[in-house]
């Protein structure tokens, strides 16, 4: 193995482990392992009040707006109902997580057989 092959493996082993654990952050953020809340807003840094984007786009949901009236300065933001989502956005970002995690451990089996 060359210097410049065994640096770029060297990359690659760094940046995969650094995804994977994200990833597996993630999994346990929104199973609520251990002091983890769903509804924290720790992915946020506490700087918003955002969630994540399944929980509104997800398959089956029907999101719903009403626009805030009476109250000034608040013209452009609406109060957001979502009903009937098939499956609950943690799921989904569970099974994406796990999805990453398998397609990074792919994708070094295959790059690396007899690693």
């Amino acid at each position: 193995m060359t210097l410049s092959a065994s640096l770029c493996f060297c990359q690659y082993a760094i940046w995969a482990a650094v995804w994977v654990t994200w990833n597996v952050f993630l999994i346990c953020f929104y199973m609520e392992v251990g002091d983890l809340c769903k509804d924290n807003d720790l992915l946020t840094f506490h700087v918003s009040q955002h969630q994540s984007w399944w929980s509104e786009h997800g398959p089956g949901c029907v999101r719903k707006e009403s626009p805030v009236t009476g109250m000034p300065g608040l013209e452009s933001h609406s109060y957001v109902s979502v009903v009937g989502c098939a499956i609950e956005y943690q799921y989904i970002e569970v099974l994406h997580s796990a999805t990453q995690i398998l397609l990074a451990a792919a994708q070094h089996r295959s790059k690396h057989p007899s690693i």
